[in-house]
């Protein structure tokens, strides 16, 4: 894992979403501690960390299909939790979805995202 190419992932992040961004983590999935960051948010971390996981078990318990590039939560007041499972690794990050465009996040900065992590490889 490069992790100078992991923070770089993060500032092409920072450019897509701009002033939407409040903070994002890259953490590992086998104890959910953080390993590049924006604003970093350790114990959301590890909590998502654990939703994720759970998620992914009541999915299968359930015979639902897995999950595939994100998930997306809705929050209260104009925020949105985004988590990117990627194999050993999760990305968590928390928008304002007031200051970024659902189109935006999920035509652009996601796969962009994505596609830079896996430069860090």
């Amino acid at each position: 894992m490069n992790i100078q190419k992991l923070n770089q992932a993060i500032e092409t992040l920072r450019e897509d979403i701009g002033e939407g961004l409040i903070s994002c983590d890259i953490f590992t999935v086998s104890d959910g501690m953080s390993v590049a960051s924006y604003n970093p948010q350790p114990r959301a971390s590890a909590l998502f960390n654990q939703l994720t996981t759970n998620l992914m078990k009541t999915l299968k318990g359930a015979r639902f299909p897995n999950l595939n590039k994100y998930y997306i939560l809705d929050l209260e007041g104009d925020h949105m939790v985004i988590i990117l499972p990627l194999g050993d690794y999760r990305w968590g990050m928390l928008v304002n979805s007031n200051k970024v465009q659902l189109g935006l996040l999920l035509s652009i900065a996601i796969p962009n995202s994505i596609e830079s992590f896996e430069s860090a490889l």
